[in-house]
């Protein structure tokens, strides 16, 4: 249905119209999907009005034709109606030729004619400032030691008495002849990257599933580093975005997620927070994989088992009690390598099997009882993830 919002009854030009003729008739129509609402500036007496009544009607679906006066046309006017949605707009001075509004609402824009609005240059966002608390009692025991910085830095995190008259204590009364109480600040730390080790044996697929999680776990904010034996065939297989966060050692501070495939991973299982053990699709090397696992208490609550190359039929569902994610046979996964992009990226489906390993990754990120914290700051070469 095509609405027309204008002071004037334009029902006769456009036939099957319906004639909105103050702004209350628009607020009070019930717009859906396949609806297009055709609206003059001149029915608002404010902007802002203008702005939250255009953005209900975008939120259900319809389509949007504004047509405003050429004297408040400007880029920002402009750049709040496409972040609306409103992509066809016409900014006119005396005149309104009706036919540039046919040509308007028979082509209309697409997210791409209007980017030099939705995207402007901004300055990059700075690293976060660190988070202190600050605590003062006036009986308290001066027993902490000084903020020590660098490396040793999360041993001591309790800064030294701070002496009265010194900058950032607490205000000396005079006239009571009294002096600062004991301060004592506490700088929280960042939270410690979650630690996946991926086990497997050798072609199974372990550095394949690493790649694809360290892709979607990027996308969803969550910057992951992957810990390899052979970094340089693995960074044949993934471009520059992607090889940059591919180490032999530890990685720097910042990542929130490490993926070690490594076979002699340097932490111990039970101070990983999440084991994903790759199998080929055989029953009984499945079974003889996670058989040392059941062995380690406390152990298979943190496990998850992925079938690579399944094929339907090949391993029985209760093979395992372990949850258990199959991948399917993919001869893709070797097309994407060549073309040194994750397969993840170039088909949604095949995403779509990689969530439940993503959900556990970040539900366990997000757990307040995980292990303990660590400090440090953010590095450069996280920020690109």
């Amino acid at each position: 249905m095509l609405y027309l919002a204008f002071p004037i009854d334009l029902r006769d030009r456009f036939k099957a119209s319906v004639w909105l003729a103050y702004v209350g008739k628009i607020q009070e129509t019930e717009f859906r999907t396949d609806d297009t609402l055709v609206v003059g500036e001149w029915m608002f007496p404010q902007r802002d009005t203008l702005l939250q009544t255009l953005g209900r009607v975008r939120q259900s679906g319809a389509r949007v034709v504004f047509i405003g006066q050429v004297e408040h046309e400007s880029d920002d006017f402009k750049r709040e109606l496409c972040l609306l949605g409103i992509y066809d707009f016409l900014f006119v001075g005396d005149e309104l030729v009706l036919q540039e509004l046919d040509t308007l609402l028979a082509h209309g824009r697409s997210e791409g004619d209007v980017a030099a609005y939705l995207h402007r240059d901004e300055g990059p966002i700075g690293d976060p400032p660190k988070l202190i608390d600050v605590f003062e009692g006036a009986d308290e025991p001066i027993v902490w030691q000084p903020l020590v910085e660098g490396d040793d830095a999360k041993l001591a995190r309790f800064d030294t008495f701070l002496q009265p008259g010194v900058s950032g204590t607490s205000q000396t009364d005079r006239a009571d002849n009294r002096y600062s109480r004991p301060v004592r600040r506490f700088v929280w730390p960042d939270p410690m990257p979650l630690r996946v080790r991926i086990l497997g044996d050798p072609g199974c697929g372990k550095s394949f599933v690493a790649l694809q999680l360290a892709s979607l776990c990027h996308g969803r904010e969550l910057p992951a580093a992957v810990v390899e034996d052979n970094v340089a065939t693995i960074k044949r297989w993934c471009e520059e975005s992607l090889s940059s966060h591919i180490f032999a050692i530890d990685p720097p501070k910042g990542y929130r997620v490490i993926l070690d495939t490594r076979l002699d991973g340097d932490t111990p299982l039970s101070d990983i927070d999440l084991i994903l053990v790759v199998t080929w699709p055989d029953a009984d090397r499945i079974a003889e994989t996670l058989r040392p696992l059941q062995n380690q208490a406390g152990l298979l609550d943190r496990v998850l088992c992925i079938v690579n190359h399944d094929s339907a039929g090949v391993v029985p569902t209760h093979v395992s009690p372990l949850p258990m994610v199959r991948i399917p046979h993919e001869p893709r996964q070797f097309h994407a390598m060549r073309m040194r992009t994750s397969l993840v990226d170039l088909d949604p489906y095949f995403a779509n099997l990689f969530l439940p390993m993503v959900e556990r990754i970040s539900t366990s990120f997000m757990d307040p009882n995980r292990q303990r914290v660590d400090g440090g700051d953010r590095h450069d070469l996280v920020a690109g993830a």
